[in-house]
């Protein structure tokens, strides 16, 4: 995107947006901003399910400028999560005023020229926990060699026990899963060795693009052996019979996950940021 000279007198900001601008900003995000593709599925989700999102605590926020989107600031519930983008430094900023209006979010998403539009004003309102910048990549090939299956209910116990781990290891997730609900729906993949369950992978929401991969772990023990790749080509298979690419994202510095990914296929095309946070002067 773009930095043009943008005035405040001509940005308008549009809350609680209508169904059809909604539907245009998704568009906007598939069209202008592939490394924000949290913001695209999110939008997207709202609007094929016709969900009330500020009855139940959300906020959308549209920007516009001289007719044309220029940002979208999507706020969850309990401010739990918040995803922004702009196509502009003013327009970036306006937004995240209306981001502080609703108090401190949990979590911040956004792409990487974003990320450097806002970041000081993260810093300088909340505390920051942990942040991560970030690889976003897709992959349109099937890869050789998957090996893996959809998981079943007796599976249950061993996810439970990955999502443990998933959370020791990055300090995100829930224990409180529905289980049944994931498994009838074929979104959670898992690949076993001598009987145990030794990798497991579920699936993101999807855009009109893309599929989504999200949290691939293969337990410690099973490491460096292999399985991890065989899961994910496995998985990326089915994806590519629904979708024209597959994708997602991992840390800019996480060198062994990277590599793994390239031998899959996949090809970068951008960056995004994660920041956790909390109130100022609160500990966790």
């Amino acid at each position: 995107m773009q930095d043009p000279i943008t005035t405040r007198s001509a940005l308008k900001i549009i809350e609680s947006p209508p169904p059809r601008l909604l539907q245009a900003a998704t568009q906007w995000l598939a069209d202008n901003s592939h490394e924000n593709l949290e913001l695209e599925r999110g939008l997207d989700f709202i609007f094929h399910n016709n969900i009330a999102f500020e009855q139940i605590g959300g906020k959308l926020a549209i920007a516009m400028l001289n007719s044309e989107i220029s940002g979208v600031l999507m706020v969850e519930p309990n401010q739990t999560n918040a995803s922004l983008e702009a196509s502009d430094r003013i327009t970036a900023q306006m937004l995240f005023k209306i981001l502080q209006s609703k108090g401190v979010p949990r979590r911040v998403f956004t792409s990487n020229h974003v990320k450097n539009w806002i970041h000081p004003f993260l810093l300088e309102n909340y505390r920051l926990r942990r942040e991560y910048d970030q690889i976003v990549m897709i992959c349109n090939q099937v890869p050789g060699g998957g090996k893996g299956r959809w998981a079943k209910p007796e599976d249950k116990e061993w996810l439970q026990a990955y999502e443990a781990a998933y959370i020791a290891e990055r300090g995100s997730g829930s224990l409180n899963r529905n289980w049944d609900l994931l498994i009838a729906a074929k979104q959670i993949a898992v690949l076993e060795n001598n009987g145990e369950i030794v990798s497991v992978v579920k699936r993101g929401r999807d855009t009109a693009k893309y599929a989504g991969i999200f949290a691939p772990l293969t337990f410690a023990k099973y490491r460096r052996q292999g399985f991890g790749y065989k899961l994910l080509a496995f998985f990326i298979s089915e994806l590519l019979q629904e979708r024209p690419a597959v994708h997602l994202w991992l840390d800019d510095d996480n060198t062994v996950a990277l590599a793994l990914y390239n031998s899959l296929g996949f090809q970068q095309i951008g960056q995004c940021y994660t920041g956790y946070f909390s109130e100022k002067g609160i500990d966790w």
